[in-house]
Parts: C-alpha cells; sequence; structure tokens
C-alpha cells in the first residue's frame, strides 16, 4: 500500500489486479489527512483504509514508468489485460539510459 508521499512501490507485474498480493504491485491509498501523508499509512491495520484502497489505472503505471503522455492503449484492452501488458514491460527511461550507456562504449569489457 502506498499514498501520494511515497517515492517506491512493489514491483507491478504482469498478475497485478489479478491477486492482492505484495509481488503483484502496490495498492493506492487516497484520501490521505495532512497527518497520514506525513507519516504514511499503518500497514498493520488495513482495515481501517476500507474503501480507499484502490488498483493504479493504467493511464498511472504508465506514467510511473515513464512512458510518453500520449500513449495509450486501443479501447478493445480490457483493465486486465492493459495491467498485464504494462507488468510485462521495462522502464523507459531506464533502457534508455543503459542503452546510451553501452552505445557510449561504457559497457565494452577491457
Amino acid at each position: 500500500v502506498v499514498s501520494a508521499q511515497d517515492t517506491t512501490t512493489f514491483c507491478f507485474t504482469s498478475g497485478y489486479g489479478k491477486v492482492m498480493h505484495k509481488s503483484s504491485g502496490s495498492l493506492l491509498l487516497e484520501g490521505c489527512a495532512a497527518a497520514l501523508e506525513k507519516e504514511g499509512p499503518d500497514r498493520s491495520d488495513m482495515a481501517a483504509y476500507h474503501g480507499r484502497l484502490r488498483l493504479f489505472s493504467p493511464a498511472e503505471l504508465l506514467s510511473l514508468f515513464g512512458f510518453p503522455t500520449w500513449f495509450g492503449f486501443p479501447a478493445l484492452l480490457s483493465l486486465r489485460q492493459q495491467w498485464k501488458l504494462i507488468g510485462q514491460s521495462v522502464s523507459v527511461p531506464v533502457v534508455a539510459r543503459v542503452a546510451r550507456f553501452l552505445l557510449e562504449g561504457h559497457g565494452t569489457p577491457p
């Protein structure tokens, strides 16, 4: 579970939205009070947040993965299919930096 002040999440996998487990991705806690925003949610009592937890939208996940804002999915894809495709993708900025590093010759063995 993450809230707006968090800077990290669990890894989002192709199983996101299928099973509620930390190994498939984080849930978003909405409507946090200012004090909760500073300290973060009490993860020992998740029942206290009933009705305020939700899955990330595909657009939010695409943003987290560094996809351009114009990128989207065809309307015929279900949410589950979109989550699966995102979960099977890689972070665009990370791959760009690795590719740049390798192409500049920094990744060649001595």
